[in-house]
């Protein structure tokens, strides 16, 4: 009897469900499968943008007040082709599909899975500018995460069930050794002792154990008596109207030595504080407004450097984000960390805050097989290609995705330092 071999159909569909299995940031973010490219194939380079819905100001009366229709857009540029090449016979291909599954697909897939959070990760904390706790030292009471989720209530986060808290694993040994005494519903306590980790809907999150999450390496100011100051008078690189995803600010150092920023430090400007996005008014003890830096810089005393931080500082309008009530020619700059720190940047987020795009990678001809899967509903596209190589008489396979990374709404999402 002839041997039933896997068909490249059957082999891409289950490598497709094997990498949605996978993923464990990417799980929790908003993700778009654009369609665009089925024909003739996605390209490096090649942007797919992701609308960011509208917001208004609204007007009191009885006086019609029009406001314009300003719907912003994210650009992703489909920055990173991913590929696995392994080999595989065609004993293998008469395997069932369960088998192949875990010899071959699982080990090649689990490499594009963390490669992809990998990114993502990195991608949210260079773009988070909310953040709590200690760098450091991972924290022990729930009270820090509770305030990383009260950081997206401030922000307009929805509770509706897509909140997640992706933390690393001695965080999460942490945290649950910290709670392991209190009085809990003991179906959720016991999933946590035999588990080891956080139950999956805790404090209002979705907890989830992943070992790619980043760390930021503060910069290091702890020898020197640096000062800086933001002019909030002249507000330069500040908005008034529109949007943006960043501003140049010009910041100044003053006392002795060099203040010393990293892309992913996080600074707060006295007197600017956040505000929520639908009725502008500063939120909790007036909060200050935390901005994440875009890209490093050192300022020596006595001198001043264009820092390009996020968010944009937007003061009006339909997406003002800050409120300056009194501004000063010379606001303190204060840094979350000057000490150079190197912390775990855990991250509580909502669905919404960050965005993975995928797109069909073009199926060459004249090969063994190629065959590609694509599904729009969980957002991911792969696509698997064999082919004999006569130079050394093998037949390789390769499984590749085409995707990037943007951040959608990072304000809602909150960084864990530990």
């Amino acid at each position: 009897m002839a041997n039933n071999l896997l068909t490249i159909s059957k082999i891409t569909n289950e490598a497709l469900m094997v990498l949605e299995n996978e993923l464990t940031f990417t799980s929790e973010v908003d993700r778009n499968y654009d369609d665009q490219f089925a024909v003739v194939g996605g390209k490096i380079g090649n942007t797919v943008n992701v609308r960011r819905p509208g917001r208004f100001v609204g007007a009191v009366g009885p006086a019609l007040s029009v406001e314009d229709f300003n719907e912003t857009s994210v650009p992703v540029t489909l920055s990173t082709q991913f590929q696995v090449a392994t080999q595989f016979t065609t004993q293998d291909l008469a395997l069932s599909l369960d088998m192949f599954s875990d010899r071959v697909l699982k080990p090649a897939v689990a490499a594009i899975a963390n490669k992809i959070d990998r990114d993502g990760m990195v991608m949210a904390t260079a773009n988070t500018a909310n953040i709590v706790g200690v760098a450091g030292t991972p924290p022990t009471g729930l009270i820090t995460y509770l305030t990383a989720g009260a950081y997206l209530d401030a922000e307009g986060a929805p509770r509706d069930g897509r909140r997640a808290c992706i933390v690393e694993p001695f965080t999460s040994a942490t945290i649950v050794d910290s709670l392991k005494g209190l009085f809990v519903p003991q179906e959720a306590i016991g999933e946590q002792y035999r588990k080891g980790l956080m139950g999956r809907d805790s404090a209002g999150m979705n907890w989830k154990l992943d070992q790619n999450v980043v760390s930021q390496t503060f910069g290091n100011n702890s020898t020197t008596t640096v000062t800086a100051s933001v002019a909030t008078t002249t507000a330069t690189g500040f908005l008034t109207s529109g949007w943006a995803s960043s501003s140049n600010i010009s910041i100044t150092a003053a006392n002795t030595g060099n203040l010393v920023l990293n892309a992913g430090d996080v600074i707060t400007i006295a007197g600017v504080y956040a505000v929520n996005p639908q009725n502008r008014q500063a939120y909790g003890s007036n909060k200050l407004r935390n901005f994440v830096v875009k890209s490093a810089a050192t300022i020596a005393s006595g001198s001043s450097v264009t820092v390009t931080v996020s968010p944009a500082v937007i003061t009006a309008g339909q997406f003002q984000n800050v409120s300056i009530p009194s501004p000063s020619g010379t606001a303190a700059v204060t840094q979350f960390n000057s000490t150079g720190a190197v912390s775990p940047q855990n991250i509580i987020m909502h669905r919404n805050a960050f965005t993975l795009a995928v797109a069909d990678l073009e199926l060459p001809e004249g090969v063994h097989f190629a065959g590609r899967a694509s599904d729009k509903e969980i957002g991911l596209s792969m696509r698997v290609v064999r082919q004999y190589t006569i130079n050394n008489d093998s037949i390789p396979t390769r499984l590749d995705v085409l995707y990037g990374w943007a951040p959608l709404y990072p304000e809602l999402a909150c960084r864990v330092a530990a």
